[in-house]
C-alpha cells in the first residue's frame, strides 16, 4: 500500500529484494547478539557484586533465624561463587538470550500496537483503491480537504442530530509523497542515495507519528527547521544516521537526481537534523519544491522537447493522512471518497491507520511468523542445552560435594533443590538485568524506523525477563538436578579411596 522503495530494491526483482532483506535481519540479528555478549561481560562484575551482596545477606539472615533455607540460600551463593567461569557462561547466555528476546519483543509489541484499531482520534489513510504504490493526482489533494472541512461535518451533523459538530482542522490532514534520488546518477549505491516525505511542513510536529515525547528542546529545534522549509522550499532535515551514511553535513548543498521521478533533479540545502531516533533513515522536504519541478519539467525545452506534461504529473501524491475524531466520521468519509462523483479521475479509498500499516506489513508477515514461531523456539532451546552443558560439568565436579552433604544429613531432594536453585538464582538475575538494561537503552534511544513509532521495551518486560530467565534455567538444570540428588555416597568415597 505504501509502496515504500527499499534502497536494496532499486532494480530488482521482489523475490530478490526479500532475499536481500532477510540478509539484513540475518546481519542485524548477528550484530544484536554481539552488542548483547559485550553488554554482558561488560556486567558480569555487577553480577557478582549482587552474588556478594546476597551472600551476605543470607549469610546474616541465617545466623540471625536458623532457618534451614537461609543456610541452602547461602551453600547456593558460594557454590555460583566459587565456580566464576560456568557461572559466568550461563549468566551470559541468559542475559543474550533475554536481551535479543526484549529487542524482539519490542519489535513485535510495536507491529501489533500500529496495527491495532483505536475507536477515538484515530488517523485513517486515503489511497489509490487499485494501484500499487498508491499514486493520486496532486488535485486530489485539495479535494479531499474540501470534502473533509466542509461536506463530511454537514453529512455528520444530519446523521447525527444533537451531536456536538466535528472538531476537524486544516492541520489535521497532510499528502505524502515519495521521493528516492540519489546525489550520483551515474552510479547510485547506498551512500549516494535519500528517501525523502515530500509534505508540508507546518504539519510535521501536528501529523507525523512518535513526536509526542520529543523534549522542549528538540520540539523547539524541529519547529524552527519546520519554519525554515515553509520559507525555503529547497531546505530539507534529514536524520543523523542517514546524513552520515551519506557524508554530508548540516549546511551543505545537494543536487540530487529523482530515481521515481524521472529526469528531475532537486537542488536541497541540508538545514538541520531530525531529533536523534526518530524516522531514521529517511528526510523530510517541501511538498511545493516536488510540485514546482514537476511543473517546470513541462517548460524545460532541453530535457522536454515536446512540452509533454511529466509522466508522474497526475501521480505524484501516495498518501493523504486525516485525523478524525471517531469511527462514525471515518465511516462518512469513507462513503464521501468512494463517490465517483467527486473523485472522478481514479478510484480511491479510505482505511484506518491500524488497517493501512497492517496491509504494508502483510508483506513481511511470512518473516515476522519465522521470528515469533522458529527462531525464538530457537534460540530458547539453544540456550537451555548451554544452561544444562554448563550445569552437568558443574554437577560432575561437585559430586564429592555432594556426597558430603548428604553425609552431613542433606536429604536427596535438598541436594535437587540446590542445583535448581542456583541455576534459577543465575537465571533471575542474567534475565532481570538484561531486561533492565534492555528497557533503559531501548527507552532512552527512542529509535523510530520511518512511518513506525519508536520502538520500546514495554515496562512488563521487567517481570517477563526474569520469569524467563528462571524457566530457561529450571529447563536446562532439570537433568544435571536430578544426577545430582542421585548420587552415591559409597560409589563416590570408593572412588576417592
Amino acid at each position: 500500500m505504501f509502496g515504500l522503495p527499499p534502497e536494496a530494491g532499486i532494480g530488482m526483482s521482489p523475490d530478490t529484494s526479500m532475499v536481500q532483506l532477510v540478509g539484513y535481519l540475518f546481519a542485524g540479528l548477528v550484530g544484536v547478539i554481539g552488542g548483547a555478549i559485550a553488554l554482558g561481560v561488560l556486567t558480569l562484575p555487577a553480577f557478582f557484586g549482587v552474588l556478594w551482596v546476597s551472600d551476605k545477606v543470607a549469610a546474616a539472615l541465617a545466623a540471625a533465624t536458623g532457618w534451614f533455607p537461609f543456610k541452602l540460600l547461602v551453600i547456593m551463593f558460594r557454590g555460583l561463587r566459587r565456580s566464576l567461569l560456568r557461572t559466568s557462561l550461563t549468566y551470559l547466555a541468559i542475559f543474550v538470550l533475554t536481551l535479543v528476546l526484549c529487542l524482539i519483543y519490542a519489535v513485535l509489541f510495536l507491529i501489533t500496537f500500529v496495527t491495532t484499531e483505536r475507536e477515538a482520534n484515530f488517523k485513517a489513510i486515503a489511497t489509490h483503491k487499485t494501484v500499487l504504490p498508491s499514486q493520486m493526482p496532486p488535485g486530489y489533494y485539495e479535494e479531499f480537504k474540501r470534502v473533509t472541512l466542509e461536506e463530511l461535518p454537514k453529512r455528520y451533523a444530519a446523521a447525527n442530530p444533537g451531536a456536538p459538530p466535528l472538531a476537524i482542522r486544516d492541520a489535521d490532514i497532510m499528502s505524502w509523497s515519495f521521493v528516492l534520488g540519489t546525489t550520483d546518477k551515474v552510479n547510485p549505491r547506498k551512500d549516494t542515495l535519500a528517501f525523502l516525505f515530500a509534505l508540508e511542513p507546518n504539519k510535521v510536529l501536528t501529523m507525523m507519528d512518535g513526536l509526542d515525547d520529543l523534549t522542549g528542546e528538540e520540539k523547539d529545534l524541529l519547529d524552527e527547521a519546520c519554519k525554515r522549509m515553509t520559507a525555503n522550499p529547497r531546505a530539507v532535515v534529514i536524520s543523523q544516521s542517514r546524513l552520515k551514511g551519506m557524508n554530508v553535513q548540516v549546511g551543505q548543498t545537494i543536487k540530487m537526481a529523482s530515481l521515481n521521478y524521472p529526469n528531475l533533479t532537486f537542488e536541497l540545502e541540508i538545514i538541520g537534523t531530525l531529533p536523534e531516533g526518530k524516522y531514521e533513515g529517511v528526510g523530510f522536504m517541501n511538498k511545493d519544491y516536488l510540485i514546482k519541478q514537476i511543473d517546470a519539467f513541462e517548460r524545460d525545452r532541453a530535457a522536454n522537447p515536446k512540452g509533454d506534461k511529466h509522466p508522474m504529473a497526475e501521480k505524484c501524491i501516495n498518501l493523504i493522512w486525516v485525523r478524525l475524531p471517531n469511527k462514525p466520521a471515518f465511516e462518512l468519509l469513507s462513503e464521501l471518497a468512494n463517490d465517483r462523483a467527486i473523485f472522478n479521475k481514479v478510484p480511491i479509498k479510505l482505511e484506518t491507520a491500524s488497517s493501512g500499516i497492517g496491509s504494508f506489513l502483510s508483506a513481511y508477515a511470512d518473516i515476522f511468523w519465522g521470528i515469533k514461531y522458529l527462531l525464538v523456539p530457537a534460540m530458547i532451546g539453544i540456550m537451555s542445552l548451554v544452561v544444562a552443558n554448563a550445569l552437568s560439568i558443574s554437577v560432575r565436579e561437585r559430586r564429592t560435594e555432594m556426597a558430603v552433604l548428604k553425609v552431613l544429613g542433606f536429604q536427596p531432594r535438598h541436594v535437587l533443590l540446590l542445583v535448581l536453585g542456583e541455576a534459577i538464582l543465575v537465571g533471575a538475575l542474567g534475565g532481570g538485568m538484561s531486561a533492565l538494561l534492555a528497557w533503559g537503552l531501548l527507552g532512552n534511544f527512542k529509535f523510530q524506523i520511518a512511518f513506525l513509532g519508536a520502538f520500546f521495551v514495554p515496562f512488563n518486560a521487567l517481570i517477563y525477563g526474569p520469569l524467563l530467565g528462571m524457566a530457561v534455567s529450571f529447563a536446562g538444570s532439570l537433568f544435571p538436578a536430578l544426577s545430582a540428588k542421585d548420587v552415591k555416597v559409597a560409589e563416590v568415597f570408593a572412588k576417592v579411596a
